[in-house]
């Protein structure tokens, strides 16, 4: 779709793809040299870098450090069509501890430098603005909410990201209002401090911090069955003591906290498990410490609008498309995009990086990210992604039909 007096679909995919194709050994390269050096969330001054360099080579203006994030980043071009909208491609590449590129962020920024190139490309027929947004730390450290907060994404009018997704791509538009695509998450550590003491000669001395974090443990296992069906609650214990001769003093558990529904997880769960923290603080007699571990991220609100022009321009994009399989759509898992998508107009592709299931946050996903299949794939989400934009900043009437359904979904 274009506007009435804007250029024909056949004339911005051709330009489009000529553009992508054109500079497909540069984006493949982008992405294997991210993925040959893997870094954590807040660390990615390598990756940063390289793709800050990589649009500023192309005539993007870069801004470095942006919302007060070392390693976030914006890349802008201006229309040449006159005044009109703002619409962002989002950029992910940190990486997993130990297995690094396990869920493909070298694809995603591949796709979006990709998506950018494209858009350039048709940049005398567009109006408004074009932005390519790096966005550090979706790992657990939350970059695009420190974004959000510091006021990166003020101004911009819609925005799109991608996302392997193991073997189906599949864009569902029959979205039901009041649907969630993917989990919210929060995450707090729990401390218990205790009291050392010689644990044979004197045990009856100490308090032990340890037990409290085994109580902990037990209690919310026990409190599974009666919270709603859509929970996660998952932990680690990080610190519980050194010598199995010393009453521990000092331990720890790290936990996040996850449903679907944003205000179930703020107003029920995080209360819940905080009441079985402190029980099994005063049933050992330790002092109970609550930090904040990870922040909250927002689950993801889709857009059916979004979703269709997606949809259409997938096919002309060489991208694969599989049929939804029936019941809820979306992710079991967390993303800093959930909270873009409650504040903006935001459509995040989910598309296939192998012929077979491959698990994220694997190994054998860390595989995946390099193999031809999953780079082809990335190009082609790369077309479909700066098709889709063309579609928002020509027809004002879709982008305002996104807005509504932003809206829509942010009463339900």
């Amino acid at each position: 779709m274009t506007s009435k007096n804007g250029p024909s679909k056949d004339a911005l995919s051709e330009t489009t793809f000529q553009a992508i194709e054109g500079a497909r050994s540069e984006l493949v390269e982008v992405s294997l040299d991210i993925h040959a050096h893997p870094e954590l969330n807040y660390e990615e001054q390598h990756a940063a870098a390289l793709l800050s360099r990589t649009l500023e080579k192309h005539g993007f203006q870069v801004e470095r450090g942006v919302g007060g994030v070392e390693t976030a980043f914006t890349a802008t071009l201006p229309g040449g069509g006159g005044d009109g909208p703002t619409v962002a491609i989002l950029a992910e590449y940190d990486a997993l501890p130990d297995i690094g590129h396990g869920c493909g962020h070298n694809l995603i920024a591949m796709a979006a430098i990709g998506a950018g190139l494209g858009l350039q490309a048709n940049l005398d027929k567009l109006p408004g603005k074009i932005m390519v947004i790096g966005t550090p730390a979706e790992e657990g450290g939350g970059g695009k909410i420190r974004m959000l907060d510091g006021g990166v994404f003020k101004g911009v009018d819609a925005v799109l990201s991608s996302h392997p997704s193991s073997n189906r791509t599949v864009i569902p538009t029959d979205i039901p209002l009041g649907e969630s695509w993917s989990l919210a998450m929060v995450g707090y550590r729990y401390i218990f401090h205790g009291k050392a003491a010689h644990a044979a000669a004197v045990p009856h001395e100490g308090i032990n911090a340890l037990n409290g974090v085994i109580h902990l443990f037990s209690g919310i296992d026990s409190l599974r069955q009666h919270l709603r069906e859509d929970t996660r609650i998952h932990g680690v214990i990080t610190d519980g003591g050194r010598a199995p001769n010393v009453v521990p003093e000092y331990a720890a558990a790290n936990f996040m906290l996850r449903c679907r529904d944003r205000d179930y997880l703020s107003d029920v769960i995080v209360g819940r498990v905080l009441a079985v923290a402190e029980g099994a603080a005063a049933m050992t007699g330790c002092r109970l410490e609550v930090q904040d571990y990870y922040p909250f991220y927002e689950n993801v609100r889709p857009n059916a609008v979004i979703a269709d022009l997606l949809l259409n321009n997938a096919g002309m994009s060489g991208l694969k498309l599989d049929e939804p399989f029936s019941g809820r759509q979306g992710s079991a898992a967390s993303t800093d995009f959930g909270n873009v998508s409650q504040a903006l107009p935001s459509y995040e592709l989910r598309y296939a990086v192998s012929e077979q299931p491959v698990a994220s946050h694997s190994r054998e996903m860390t595989e995946t990210a390099t193999t031809g299949f999953a780079l082809d794939a990335a190009i082609n989400v790369a077309k479909t992604m700066t098709l889709t934009a063309c579609d928002l900043l020509l027809d004002p009437s879709l982008l305002a039909a996104a807005k509504s359904d932003f809206d829509k979904r942010g009463q339900a």
